[in-house]
């Protein structure tokens, strides 16, 4: 369980819509799922060889209650806003199957 002390944080879920009003595909996060609130972690940094430059890569875990994931509907391949920045999730894990505790693990690439 998590203590309420702790969900200091507003994630934002945004689901991309892959396709315009022509038709043509495109990724864009323009629809809002839903919001709720979590707390966030700091897992670690990595940096990654893009062509000629090298980017950082920064994982997080975001704790939050399962039934506001439940709510939402989130899937994996929504992105969350938190604090401005714009998370990739990588996973979603239902902890010890007890639909309690969702951690949430995602990435922001700089």
């Amino acid at each position: 369980m998590i203590s309420a002390g702790r969900l200091r944080f507003t994630a934002t879920a945004k689901r991309e819509n892959t396709f315009d009003a022509l038709g043509k595909r495109e990724k864009t996060p323009t629809s809002t799922v839903g919001s709720f609130r979590c707390d966030l972690r700091d897992t670690g940094a990595n940096e990654i060889s893009y062509g000629e430059g090298v980017g950082t890569s920064k994982t997080f875990d975001v704790l939050a209650r399962w039934g506001a994931i439940e709510d939402i509907g989130l899937l994996e391949t929504d992105i969350l806003e938190i604090e401005g920045m714009n998370l990739n999730i990588i996973g979603i894990r239902n902890e010890a199957q007890r639909d309690r505790l969702a951690t949430i693990t995602v990435e922001e690439i700089r």
